[in-house]
């Protein structure tokens, strides 16, 4: 779906920043503009408080609402298709492209996967009762307004029943049926703080692989010619927790830019990004031969089965979706031909 050239943003004052000028309260929220630029934005009538044009004089107020106007706004390109695989009154059940983020990231505000649903349907407060990473595409439980959500938010261990993936990773795979439970939390000293990591004092996680099926790469990843097609249960739902313990086991998944090559890739990408949203963030910085030598074009992740068992069912149901990005159908294909 075309990104809006304008866009507004919109933020609340804190509490924290009463009385003080809006200028050095936008300074201190919003770091990707400099002072002397967040002072010509409002200079040049780009900031409304209250739907009144600010100037530099404008004092913040707590519950002030602000909002930014943007021209020439651009945000990376992200596939927009759906498919809705089961609905009923209260639900969806969405098949998400991999490549878009459920909620809105430091540089993709309009193309979010909740606002391209919202935008396809007819249910404005369509809400997501769960996430998938960005990269990761597959099956997601969609509440069709938002009073369903608070309704049944609470209880989701009750509607969600089970939850599995399929991961193409590199190298060969145990032919057994391995249940993982390392449990992971994020390293302080990790310089990519969002990865996490197998500690003693993580957080309990447990996720059960079994193998479906192998297969030789086209080309080589990092000397490595073998693959495996690997099903992974989610019994907790830990943040990243399928990728670091693939990552974790030495089965890291093809195409991941964060947990493959010590994440140099996922840097590379980022210093790509700018969380100003005056900045064409079109371009992520990856090049064709960075995404051969990650195996994939994208994570080769997928959520492709749950099991479902809404309060007004009488027993719980299995749906299953297998539309993986080509590149990973390719060879989720041919190692169930070698299985």
């Amino acid at each position: 779906m075309p990104v809006p050239s304008d866009m507004y943003f919109e933020s609340v004052v804190q509490p924290e920043h009463e009385g003080w000028l809006l200028l050095d309260s936008l300074c201190k929220r919003f770091t990707y503009h400099s002072r002397e630029l967040w002072g010509e934005k409002i200079a040049n009538g780009f900031v409304a408080v209250n739907g009144e044009t600010a100037n530099l004089e404008t004092i913040a107020h707590r519950g002030d609402k602000v909002v930014y106007h943007v021209t020439n706004y651009t945000e990376p390109e992200v596939p927009t298709d759906f498919k809705v695989v089961f609905e009923d009154d209260e639900f969806m059940l969405v098949a998400k492209p991999a490549g878009v983020p459920v909620h809105h990231t430091g540089h993709i505000f309009y193309n979010t996967f909740t606002a391209i649903v919202r935008r396809g349907t007819d249910y404005e407060t369509a809400t997501p009762m769960h996430r998938l990473d960005r990269d990761t595409g597959g099956l997601m439980l969609f509440a069709k307004y938002a009073e369903s959500a608070a309704r049944f938010q609470k209880n989701l261990d009750r509607i969600l029943l089970k939850k599995f993936y399929m991961a193409v990773v590199r190298g060969d795979f145990s032919s057994e049926l391995v249940d993982c439970t390392m449990p992971l939390r994020e390293d302080p000293a990790d310089r990519l703080r969002l990865r996490m990591h197998h500690f003693a004092d993580g957080k309990p996680c447990h996720t059960r692989f079994r193998k479906v099926g192998e297969g030789l790469l086209s080309q080589p990843v990092a000397g490595e010619s073998k693959y495996s097609v690997v099903e992974a249960e989610l019994l907790t739902g830990r943040k990243h927790q399928i990728r670091a313990h693939l990552a974790e086991l030495g089965f890291p998944i093809l195409g991941d830019r964060l947990y493959s090559f010590d994440g140099v890739y996922y840097e590379k990408m980022s210093r790509s990004w700018s969380r100003d949203p005056s900045v064409d963030n079109s371009e992520e910085g990856l090049s064709a031969e960075d995404l051969a030598a990650l195996g994939g074009k994208s994570q080769m992740l997928y959520a492709y089965k749950v099991e479902i068992q809404l309060p007004y069912w009488k027993e719980s149901r299995v749906f299953d979706c297998e539309d993986y990005p080509a590149d990973m159908a390719e060879l989720v294909q041919n190692a169930k031909k070698n299985a």
